[in-house]
């Protein structure tokens, strides 16, 4: 009963038209949205919406958040499950969003057992029952070029980490159980390598030091290389490519580059009349 009625209610979400408004903000704002194939759009601006609906939306602080803001939010999102299905998600029911990044209450412990409360400096974060919290400020800069960093793909790659995935369910995907396990090892040798190397001072390239911390925090931040500088990571780490390829089913190294959008000035008069011009082309049938 519960199927039929979600059946029902996505196809209405889905017989209405795309807004133009959010495919002009896509278009100028998301680098990653003009990176997607032209032939996986129709999959991901409807992915988008379905995302969308039926999450909770949470503004806070102050900040406005509209429904183009969200479907700049939903898009990122929804790249991740592209090579799947968007219900990987069904789990994460709200989304706060700050207008920048805010203060939150953090306690750890250290290897002596030593417990330490202080005030955090956040960006985002994502927590296990399906919250993901975001700072528009933060994400909006990561969104409009690709440079390996984006906070939204960092924070639902949480959602959707490898480890937790494969662990509850091995035989979910291509190969079965045997090939999960040998992912999976794959995975934490990529992990390892890269912990001795910042231990060790060096840099390494396609992938932020910030990964070392721990096996989740590897996993989103291979994310956000794979999916932002896919031929970069490929070339640098081909067996961790290899793996996040099997595991989200798609080849970012194989997309061809972005199209940036004609450069304009950077006030907000610039940035309306650049929006103005592209409705205006959508009206008339042209490209957006």
């Amino acid at each position: 009963m519960f199927g039929w009625w979600r059946k029902r209610r996505r196809a209405k979400i889905l017989a209405a038209p795309f807004p133009d408004e959010w495919r002009v903000r896509l278009d100028l704002d998301v680098a990653l949205w003009r990176a997607v194939p032209a032939a996986a759009k129709p999959r991901l601006m409807d992915d988008l919406r379905l995302f969308m609906a039926e999450r909770d939306w949470e503004p806070c602080g102050g900040v406005s958040l509209d429904d183009a803001k969200r479907a700049v939010i939903a898009a990122q999102a929804c790249v991740l499950t592209l090579g799947r299905s968007v219900d990987a998600f069904d789990h994460v029911r709200s989304i706060l969003v700050y207008p920048t990044g805010y203060r939150a209450p953090d306690v750890w412990e250290d290897e002596a057992g030593v417990v330490t409360e202080e005030i955090d400096e956040r960006e985002g974060e994502a927590w296990e029952r399906g919250l993901v919290v975001l700072s528009w400020q933060e994400l909006a800069a990561d969104a409009r070029v690709l440079s390996g960093r984006n906070l939204v793909l960092h924070e639902m790659a949480h959602q959707v980490d490898l480890i937790d995935v494969l662990t509850e369910n091995p035989s979910g995907f291509e190969g079965g159980r045997e090939e999960a396990v040998r992912r999976m090892d794959a995975f934490l040798a990529a992990y390892e390598a890269l912990d001795r190397e910042v231990e060790a001072g060096r840099r390494v390239k396609a992938l932020d030091s910030y990964g070392a911390e721990d096996e989740a925090e590897f996993f989103a931040v291979a994310t956000e290389s794979f999916f932002e500088r896919g031929a970069f990571l490929k070339t640098h780490h081909p067996e961790l490519y290899d793996v996040l390829a099997w595991y989200y089913n798609q080849d970012p190294a194989s997309w061809p580059p972005s199209v940036s959008p004609p450069p304009v000035g950077t006030t907000g008069r610039d940035r309306r009349r650049r929006r103005r011009e592209a409705e205006r082309k959508l009206r008339k049938g042209g490209p957006g």
